[in-house]
Protein backbone atom coordinates (compact mmCIF):
# COMPACT_ATOMS: atom_id res chain seq x y z
CA UNK A 1 0.00 0.00 0.00
CA UNK A 2 1.14 3.58 -0.59
CA UNK A 3 0.51 6.56 1.64
CA UNK A 4 -0.82 9.67 -0.09
CA UNK A 5 1.38 12.53 1.08
CA UNK A 6 -0.20 14.97 3.50
CA UNK A 7 -3.61 13.34 3.61
CA UNK A 8 -3.05 10.31 5.84
CA UNK A 9 -5.03 8.24 3.31
CA UNK A 10 -3.68 4.92 2.07
CA UNK A 11 -4.06 3.62 -1.45
CA UNK A 12 -4.36 -0.17 -1.23
CA UNK A 13 -2.92 -2.00 -4.21
CA UNK A 14 -4.53 -5.25 -5.26
CA UNK A 15 -2.43 -8.20 -4.16
CA UNK A 16 -0.46 -9.80 -6.94
CA UNK A 17 -1.96 -12.94 -8.43
CA UNK A 18 0.08 -16.08 -7.85
CA UNK A 19 -0.09 -17.44 -11.38
CA UNK A 20 1.32 -14.21 -12.76
CA UNK A 21 3.99 -12.85 -10.36
CA UNK A 22 4.02 -9.38 -11.86
CA UNK A 23 5.25 -6.18 -10.30
CA UNK A 24 2.98 -3.21 -9.67
CA UNK A 25 4.33 0.30 -9.97
CA UNK A 26 3.46 3.09 -7.52
CA UNK A 27 3.21 5.58 -10.35
CA UNK A 28 -0.42 6.29 -11.32
CA UNK A 29 -1.56 5.66 -14.88
CA UNK A 30 1.71 3.96 -15.76
CA UNK A 31 1.73 2.77 -19.34
CA UNK A 32 3.31 -0.59 -20.12
CA UNK A 33 6.67 -0.35 -21.80
CA UNK A 34 9.95 -2.13 -21.88
CA UNK A 35 10.38 -4.08 -18.65
CA UNK A 36 6.95 -3.12 -17.31
CA UNK A 37 4.00 -5.38 -16.57
CA UNK A 38 1.05 -5.63 -18.89
CA UNK A 39 -2.25 -4.24 -17.57
CA UNK A 40 -4.70 -6.68 -16.03
CA UNK A 41 -7.41 -5.83 -18.57
CA UNK A 42 -7.86 -6.29 -22.29
CA UNK A 43 -10.06 -4.58 -24.88
CA UNK A 44 -12.42 -6.21 -27.37
CA UNK A 45 -10.34 -5.01 -30.32
CA UNK A 46 -7.21 -6.53 -28.81
CA UNK A 47 -9.02 -9.85 -28.39
CA UNK A 48 -10.27 -9.80 -31.98
CA UNK A 49 -6.80 -9.06 -33.39
CA UNK A 50 -5.06 -11.67 -31.25
CA UNK A 51 -3.63 -14.74 -32.97
CA UNK A 52 -5.09 -16.95 -30.21
CA UNK A 53 -8.56 -15.79 -31.24
CA UNK A 54 -7.92 -16.92 -34.80
CA UNK A 55 -6.69 -20.29 -33.50
CA UNK A 56 -9.79 -20.54 -31.30
CA UNK A 57 -12.15 -19.77 -34.20
CA UNK A 58 -10.62 -22.59 -36.23
CA UNK A 59 -10.51 -25.14 -33.44
CA UNK A 60 -13.04 -24.64 -30.64
CA UNK A 61 -15.23 -21.55 -30.88
CA UNK A 62 -18.76 -22.54 -31.90
CA UNK A 63 -20.76 -20.14 -34.07
CA UNK A 64 -24.46 -20.94 -34.08
CA UNK A 65 -25.01 -24.61 -34.91
CA UNK A 66 -21.74 -24.96 -36.82
CA UNK A 67 -18.83 -26.81 -35.27
CA UNK A 68 -15.16 -25.76 -35.44
CA UNK A 69 -13.38 -26.60 -38.66
CA UNK A 70 -10.57 -28.70 -37.20
CA UNK A 71 -10.77 -31.83 -35.01
CA UNK A 72 -9.06 -31.97 -31.62
CA UNK A 73 -5.27 -31.85 -31.90
CA UNK A 74 -3.23 -32.80 -28.78
CA UNK A 75 -0.18 -31.23 -30.40
CA UNK A 76 -1.96 -27.86 -30.53
CA UNK A 77 -2.53 -28.02 -26.76
CA UNK A 78 1.20 -28.65 -26.25
CA UNK A 79 2.13 -25.83 -28.60
CA UNK A 80 -0.17 -23.31 -26.89
CA UNK A 81 1.15 -24.31 -23.47
CA UNK A 82 4.81 -24.09 -24.48
CA UNK A 83 4.53 -20.81 -26.40
CA UNK A 84 1.87 -18.94 -24.41
CA UNK A 85 1.59 -20.43 -20.91
CA UNK A 86 5.13 -21.42 -19.94
CA UNK A 87 7.39 -19.22 -17.85
CA UNK A 88 10.75 -18.98 -19.58
CA UNK A 89 13.73 -18.57 -17.23
CA UNK A 90 15.47 -15.24 -17.65
CA UNK A 91 18.68 -15.83 -15.79
CA UNK A 92 18.45 -17.23 -12.30
CA UNK A 93 15.78 -14.75 -11.23
CA UNK A 94 13.14 -16.07 -13.68
CA UNK A 95 11.68 -12.59 -14.09
CA UNK A 96 9.83 -13.42 -17.31
CA UNK A 97 6.30 -14.42 -16.31
CA UNK A 98 3.22 -15.93 -17.89
CA UNK A 99 1.54 -12.96 -19.60
CA UNK A 100 -1.82 -12.43 -17.96
CA UNK A 101 -3.37 -11.24 -21.22
CA UNK A 102 -2.62 -14.55 -22.95
CA UNK A 103 -4.56 -16.45 -20.30
CA UNK A 104 -7.38 -13.92 -20.47
CA UNK A 105 -7.75 -14.36 -24.24
CA UNK A 106 -7.92 -18.13 -23.82
CA UNK A 107 -10.53 -17.77 -21.07
CA UNK A 108 -12.67 -15.44 -23.18
CA UNK A 109 -12.60 -17.98 -26.01
CA UNK A 110 -13.74 -20.70 -23.55
CA UNK A 111 -10.60 -22.76 -24.10
CA UNK A 112 -11.37 -24.91 -21.05
CA UNK A 113 -15.06 -25.54 -21.73
CA UNK A 114 -14.88 -26.07 -25.50
CA UNK A 115 -11.50 -27.71 -26.05
CA UNK A 116 -9.56 -28.92 -23.02
CA UNK A 117 -12.36 -30.48 -21.00
CA UNK A 118 -14.47 -32.14 -23.78
CA UNK A 119 -11.30 -33.82 -25.09
CA UNK A 120 -9.77 -34.80 -21.75
CA UNK A 121 -9.06 -38.46 -21.09
CA UNK A 122 -7.33 -39.31 -17.82
CA UNK A 123 -5.33 -42.18 -19.31
CA UNK A 124 -4.01 -40.39 -22.40
CA UNK A 125 -4.00 -36.64 -21.64
CA UNK A 126 -0.57 -35.05 -21.82
CA UNK A 127 1.16 -33.16 -19.05
CA UNK A 128 0.59 -29.92 -20.99
CA UNK A 129 -3.12 -30.70 -21.25
CA UNK A 130 -3.46 -31.12 -17.46
CA UNK A 131 -1.37 -28.04 -16.68
CA UNK A 132 -3.40 -25.97 -19.16
CA UNK A 133 -6.60 -26.99 -17.38
CA UNK A 134 -5.03 -26.03 -14.05
CA UNK A 135 -4.16 -22.58 -15.38
CA UNK A 136 -7.62 -22.01 -16.83
CA UNK A 137 -9.34 -23.03 -13.57
CA UNK A 138 -7.02 -20.63 -11.70
CA UNK A 139 -7.94 -17.86 -14.12
CA UNK A 140 -11.65 -18.42 -13.47
CA UNK A 141 -11.02 -18.00 -9.76
CA UNK A 142 -9.00 -14.84 -10.44
CA UNK A 143 -11.94 -13.44 -12.41
CA UNK A 144 -14.37 -14.65 -9.71
CA UNK A 145 -16.52 -16.73 -12.07
CA UNK A 146 -17.88 -20.27 -11.62
CA UNK A 147 -14.85 -22.52 -12.04
CA UNK A 148 -16.24 -26.02 -11.54
CA UNK A 149 -19.62 -25.84 -13.29
CA UNK A 150 -18.38 -27.20 -16.63
CA UNK A 151 -17.14 -30.35 -14.88
CA UNK A 152 -20.48 -31.33 -13.34
CA UNK A 153 -21.74 -33.15 -16.43
CA UNK A 154 -19.00 -35.80 -16.16
CA UNK A 155 -18.23 -36.43 -12.51
CA UNK A 156 -16.32 -39.66 -13.11
CA UNK A 157 -14.06 -37.98 -15.66
CA UNK A 158 -13.50 -35.08 -13.25
CA UNK A 159 -12.34 -37.51 -10.57
CA UNK A 160 -9.90 -38.86 -13.13
CA UNK A 161 -8.69 -35.31 -13.78
CA UNK A 162 -8.06 -34.67 -10.08
CA UNK A 163 -6.19 -37.97 -9.80
CA UNK A 164 -4.00 -36.89 -12.72
CA UNK A 165 -3.37 -33.59 -10.92
CA UNK A 166 -2.30 -35.43 -7.77
CA UNK A 167 0.16 -37.57 -9.75
CA UNK A 168 1.34 -34.75 -11.99
CA UNK A 169 4.74 -34.41 -10.30
CA UNK A 170 5.64 -38.09 -10.49
CA UNK A 171 8.79 -38.49 -12.56
CA UNK A 172 8.84 -34.82 -13.58
CA UNK A 173 10.70 -31.78 -12.28
CA UNK A 174 8.39 -28.77 -12.43
CA UNK A 175 9.66 -25.22 -12.72
CA UNK A 176 9.11 -22.91 -9.76
CA UNK A 177 6.33 -21.12 -11.70
CA UNK A 178 4.58 -24.43 -12.43
CA UNK A 179 4.87 -25.41 -8.76
CA UNK A 180 3.25 -22.09 -7.83
CA UNK A 181 0.42 -22.59 -10.32
CA UNK A 182 -0.09 -26.09 -8.93
CA UNK A 183 -0.29 -24.71 -5.38
CA UNK A 184 -2.81 -22.06 -6.43
CA UNK A 185 -4.98 -24.78 -7.93
CA UNK A 186 -4.86 -26.76 -4.68
CA UNK A 187 -5.72 -23.60 -2.72
CA UNK A 188 -8.72 -23.05 -4.99
CA UNK A 189 -9.76 -26.69 -4.60
CA UNK A 190 -9.59 -26.63 -0.80
CA UNK A 191 -11.56 -23.38 -0.82
CA UNK A 192 -14.30 -25.16 -2.80
CA UNK A 193 -15.27 -27.85 -0.31
CA UNK A 194 -18.92 -26.87 -0.71
CA UNK A 195 -18.77 -28.41 -4.20
CA UNK A 196 -19.43 -32.15 -3.90
CA UNK A 197 -17.29 -33.32 -6.81
CA UNK A 198 -14.31 -31.38 -5.46
CA UNK A 199 -14.87 -32.25 -1.80
CA UNK A 200 -15.01 -36.04 -2.18
CA UNK A 201 -11.50 -36.11 -3.67
CA UNK A 202 -9.53 -33.34 -1.95
CA UNK A 203 -10.70 -34.17 1.58
CA UNK A 204 -8.93 -37.53 1.32
CA UNK A 205 -5.67 -35.57 1.10
CA UNK A 206 -6.14 -34.20 4.62
CA UNK A 207 -7.66 -37.26 6.24
CA UNK A 208 -6.35 -39.47 9.05
CA UNK A 209 -4.58 -41.60 6.43
CA UNK A 210 -1.94 -38.89 6.06
CA UNK A 211 -0.63 -39.95 9.50
CA UNK A 212 0.90 -42.99 7.81
CA UNK A 213 3.67 -40.63 6.67
CA UNK A 214 4.52 -39.45 10.22
CA UNK A 215 7.68 -40.67 11.91
CA UNK A 216 7.06 -43.43 14.45
CA UNK A 217 7.80 -41.19 17.45
CA UNK A 218 5.57 -38.38 16.25
CA UNK A 219 2.80 -40.85 15.43
CA UNK A 220 2.89 -42.35 18.95
CA UNK A 221 2.88 -38.87 20.50
CA UNK A 222 -0.15 -37.79 18.46
CA UNK A 223 -2.11 -40.89 19.48
CA UNK A 224 -1.23 -40.29 23.16
CA UNK A 225 -2.44 -36.70 22.86
CA UNK A 226 -5.64 -37.82 21.08
CA UNK A 227 -6.75 -41.12 22.70
CA UNK A 228 -10.17 -40.88 21.02
CA UNK A 229 -8.46 -41.39 17.68
CA UNK A 230 -6.95 -44.77 18.60
CA UNK A 231 -10.20 -46.66 17.93
CA UNK A 232 -10.76 -44.70 14.74
CA UNK A 233 -7.22 -45.47 13.60
CA UNK A 234 -7.66 -49.20 14.27
CA UNK A 235 -10.93 -49.26 12.35
CA UNK A 236 -9.28 -47.51 9.43
CA UNK A 237 -6.34 -49.95 9.41
CA UNK A 238 -8.70 -52.94 9.49
CA UNK A 239 -10.75 -51.56 6.59
CA UNK A 240 -7.59 -50.92 4.55
CA UNK A 241 -6.36 -54.44 5.26
CA UNK A 242 -9.72 -56.00 4.31
CA UNK A 243 -9.89 -53.99 1.08
CA UNK A 244 -6.35 -55.02 0.14
CA UNK A 245 -7.15 -58.66 0.88
CA UNK A 246 -10.25 -58.57 -1.31
CA UNK A 247 -8.26 -57.09 -4.17
CA UNK A 248 -5.46 -59.58 -3.66
CA UNK A 249 -2.78 -56.91 -3.29
CA UNK A 250 -0.15 -56.19 -0.66
CA UNK A 251 -1.09 -53.37 1.73
CA UNK A 252 1.47 -50.58 1.45
CA UNK A 253 -0.02 -47.29 2.70
CA UNK A 254 3.16 -45.33 1.93
CA UNK A 255 2.65 -45.93 -1.79
CA UNK A 256 -0.66 -44.07 -1.72
CA UNK A 257 -0.93 -40.58 -3.21
CA UNK A 258 -3.29 -39.51 -0.43
CA UNK A 259 -0.79 -40.54 2.25
CA UNK A 260 2.19 -38.76 0.70
CA UNK A 261 0.53 -35.64 -0.75
CA UNK A 262 0.98 -33.26 2.20
CA UNK A 263 4.35 -34.67 3.17
CA UNK A 264 5.69 -34.26 -0.36
CA UNK A 265 4.43 -30.68 -0.53
CA UNK A 266 6.07 -29.83 2.80
CA UNK A 267 9.37 -31.38 1.70
CA UNK A 268 9.17 -29.46 -1.58
CA UNK A 269 8.55 -26.22 0.31
CA UNK A 270 11.52 -26.80 2.61
CA UNK A 271 13.72 -27.54 -0.40
CA UNK A 272 12.69 -24.27 -2.08
CA UNK A 273 13.07 -22.33 1.17
CA UNK A 274 16.56 -23.69 1.86
CA UNK A 275 18.05 -23.63 -1.64
CA UNK A 276 15.98 -21.48 -4.02
CA UNK A 277 14.94 -18.29 -2.23
CA UNK A 278 18.49 -16.93 -2.23
CA UNK A 279 21.23 -17.54 -4.76
CA UNK A 280 24.82 -16.36 -4.93
CA UNK A 281 25.87 -13.51 -7.16
CA UNK A 282 29.47 -12.67 -7.98
CA UNK A 283 31.05 -9.55 -9.36
CA UNK A 284 34.04 -9.84 -11.69
CA UNK A 285 37.26 -7.88 -11.21
CA UNK A 286 39.39 -6.37 -13.92
CA UNK A 287 41.26 -9.65 -14.48
CA UNK A 288 37.95 -11.48 -15.13
CA UNK A 289 38.40 -13.53 -11.97
CA UNK A 290 35.72 -14.08 -9.35
CA UNK A 291 36.27 -11.93 -6.33
CA UNK A 292 35.20 -13.89 -3.23
CA UNK A 293 34.83 -10.71 -1.21
CA UNK A 294 32.25 -9.38 -3.66
CA UNK A 295 29.92 -12.40 -3.38
CA UNK A 296 26.42 -11.46 -2.24
CA UNK A 297 22.99 -13.04 -2.09
CA UNK A 298 20.16 -12.16 -4.45
CA UNK A 299 16.50 -12.88 -3.72
CA UNK A 300 14.66 -15.11 -6.19
CA UNK A 301 11.26 -13.44 -6.40
CA UNK A 302 9.59 -16.44 -8.05
CA UNK A 303 10.65 -18.68 -5.15
CA UNK A 304 9.47 -16.13 -2.59
CA UNK A 305 6.10 -16.09 -4.33
CA UNK A 306 5.94 -19.89 -4.14
CA UNK A 307 6.67 -19.77 -0.39
CA UNK A 308 3.94 -17.17 0.11
CA UNK A 309 1.42 -19.37 -1.64
CA UNK A 310 2.48 -22.41 0.35
CA UNK A 311 1.86 -20.53 3.60
CA UNK A 312 -1.56 -19.51 2.25
CA UNK A 313 -2.24 -23.18 1.51
CA UNK A 314 -1.35 -24.22 5.07
CA UNK A 315 -3.45 -21.43 6.55
CA UNK A 316 -6.43 -22.65 4.53
CA UNK A 317 -5.95 -26.20 5.81
CA UNK A 318 -5.74 -25.01 9.41
CA UNK A 319 -8.64 -22.58 9.21
CA UNK A 320 -11.34 -24.86 7.75
CA UNK A 321 -13.14 -27.27 10.04
CA UNK A 322 -13.07 -30.30 7.67
CA UNK A 323 -9.29 -30.11 7.28
CA UNK A 324 -7.92 -28.64 10.53
CA UNK A 325 -9.14 -31.63 12.56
Amino acid sequence: MTKVSGTGVYDFKRHRVAEYPVEFTDKPEAKPGAGQSLPSSITLSEIQRDKLTRIAEANWIKSGDSKPKNPFDPQLVKEIYETELTVKPEGKSQRKTVPLQRVMVLEVSQYLENYLWPNFEAETASYEHVMSMILMVNEKFRENVAAWSCFHDQKDVFRGFLERVLRLKEGRDLTIAEKTNYLVFMINAFQSLEDEIVRETVLTLASLRSWHSLSYGRFQMELCLNPDLIKKWKRMIKKESDDAHKQGVHLDPLSSVEVNFLRNLIEEFLEVLDHKVFYQMHSVNEDDELDAASTFKQVNDASVLYCERFMEFLIDLLSQLPTRR
